[in-house]
């Protein structure tokens, strides 16, 4: 009983002004959170739940209400999510290192400590990239001496060359290799590089050895994200630099991930409930107009009200004036047309009703 009166409370809440407003409104912080602290997949139940089920249920199931509350979601969650998303791209990540397992590492990395300093900066900062590296864990049946090592810096994640699969041609790409000689001892090596222009940049550390029996050359990569490979940094620009990047490709992510499975969704239900309209008139239709009240005519009727006709002894009483013929009924005293005095009607006058023949 009590949950029946909170549910009956909540359903005249949602349909007030202020309902109708909050509703959206918390719509909005419940997806946000989900997206960008939570799993971007679990946005698109939180959006359908929050979205479209707990406005039906509530009472709110007019299509246009549902289409514009979910238009307005989607158009606030992306730009409230960018600026989450910048504020945690401009904050650094720690050092990484490579694999220290076979085949890139031997129970330790040989690029241990890799990162980049600073973090963030404009367009003529000098950015320092440094790396440590470790000969004494290169694989077995490899030269002891790394023959070279690169650091890749490019605006396409984890590329290590100027075409990959996961960007389009034409991204910036600087191959930046270490100009001195490497020994086989521990030594941490550092490049001074300053990118001039803005963006969210990513980079790669690559270094080789020598196999000794194949005399070909091996390479080792750092560890970096699980999808591209690559280290994400420097930042270069402003948070509104960055934030502008970020807006639009977030704007077309929500509006596929998000706004493509409430408007399906939105679009069955509407054809549902027009599909139970449709079969409820039929019902109505199949039944009938309902019978009439008795002593008068049904409800509805189009026959105008009218006087009865004649009854059947008024027709016997039938007669014809004897000055003009004219047809004239019972109880008349004189004939409504030459306004002669009537009597009894005249026994070899027939009736203008009576049947011929």
């Amino acid at each position: 009983m009590q949950a029946q009166q909170r549910g009956s409370g909540f359903r005249r809440f949602v349909q007030t002004p202020y309902g109708r407003a909050a509703l959206p409104a918390a719509t909005i912080l419940i997806v946000f959170g989900t997206y960008v602290y939570v799993s971007t997949l679990l946005a698109i139940p939180a959006i359908l739940v929050f979205g479209l089920a707990i406005p039906i249920w509530g009472g709110l199931k007019r299509p246009r209400y549902l289409a514009l509350s979910g238009l307005v979601i989607i158009l606030i969650v992306a730009p409230i999510s960018s600026a989450a998303l910048v504020q945690e791209i401009r904050q650094p990540i720690g050092a990484v290192s490579s694999s220290p397992s076979l085949p890139d590492g031997n129970g330790g990395a040989v690029l241990a400590n890799a990162g980049v300093s600073p973090y963030t900066g404009t367009t003529s900062t000098n950015f320092t990239w440094q790396v440590t590296i470790q000969p004494q864990y290169i694989p077995a049946g490899n030269n002891a001496t790394p023959v070279a090592i690169s650091l890749f810096v490019s605006s396409c994640p984890g590329a290590t060359s100027n075409a990959t699969t996961y960007c389009p041609s034409g991204f910036s790409f600087y191959n930046l290799s270490y100009p001195h000689k490497l020994t086989n001892l521990s030594e941490t090596i550092e490049w001074n590089f300053t990118i001039g222009a803005n963006g969210i940049w990513d980079w790669q550390m690559e270094i080789w050895v020598v196999n000794t029996t194949t005399h070909t050359l091996n390479d080792i990569l750092l560890q970096g994200d699980p999808t591209y490979n690559g280290i994400e940094g420097p930042v270069v620009g402003s948070w509104w630099d960055t934030y502008g990047q970020i807006v639009p490709t977030l704007y077309l992510n929500d509006l596929l991930l998000l706004g493509l499975p409430f408007y399906l969704v939105l679009v069955l239900y509407m054809f549902f409930k027009r599909r139970e309209r449709n079969r409820k008139d039929a019902q109505r239709r199949a039944a009938g107009p309902a019978p009439p009240d008795s002593g008068g005519p049904a409800a509805g009727s189009s026959t105008p009200a009218g006087p009865p006709p004649p009854s059947a002894s008024a027709a016997a009483q039938e007669q014809n004036c004897p000055n003009c013929g004219a047809v004239i009924y019972a109880g008349e005293k004189s004939c409504w047309k030459c306004g002669a005095q009537l009597g009894g009607p005249p026994k070899d006058t027939p009736l203008p009703s009576a049947p011929k023949g």
